[in-house]
């Protein structure tokens, strides 16, 4: 299993981009929100969605220690805004099965993958990691600093294939929409 017990959920957490997808393919298949669950979950997906975006677009992966743009506020940025897009999509599909799956796999597979990179990082930037680890929270900002957009670039948010969970997100609930409009016709 692991030293102290962890490597079944780092394998779990290296499984995280798979069981994501699965969860959409599950909100598509169970959902039955309508359109008011949709309107409520847009809020939540607009800001993991946004979240998403500017760290993707701001982060340089294991080349640089990237502490600008959203990096200021939480030193994963990136899971944060997967949370919100997960609450959405929970909202939006309306059904217990999706939150059930959420409750469960986000936790199973976020912390210990946070966990994993930040053992990475310090090994990686040593020192100046350990500084930024120390003034920056790990998941949930303190203080929501203004300057988000620092560093960010559409070049470096395609480089780290964001736009999938964009066209994911926006697919998942035009098939939501069209699912509640064939509902409410019967």
């Amino acid at each position: 299993m692991g030293r102290n017990g962890t490597g079944f959920f780092l394998n779990i957490s290296k499984k995280r981009t798979t069981f994501g997808w699965l969860f959409f393919v599950i909100v598509v298949v169970v959902g039955r929100g309508d359109k008011t669950n949709i309107i409520a979950a847009g809020p939540f997906l607009l800001i993991g969605l946004f979240l998403r975006c500017l760290a993707a677009g701001t982060i340089k992966k294991n080349e640089v220690l990237t502490t600008s743009g959203p990096y200021k506020f939480c030193r994963h940025p990136l899971y944060l805004g997967s949370f919100f897009i997960a609450i959405g999509l929970v909202i939006a599909s309306a059904h217990p099965l999706t939150f059930v799956y959420f409750i469960i796999l986000f936790p199973m597979t976020y912390i210990p993958a946070m966990f994993s990179e930040e053992k990475f990082l310090q090994s990686r930037f040593g020192n100046a990691y350990l500084d930024y680890k120390n003034k920056v929270p790990m998941l949930l900002p303190k203080v929501l600093r203004i300057n988000l957009v620092e560093n960010f670039s559409w070049r470096q948010l395609l480089k780290n294939e964001e736009y999938l969970n964009i066209v994911a997100v926006f697919a998942v609930i035009i098939i939501l929409l069209i699912k509640a409009y064939f509902v409410s016709l019967k």
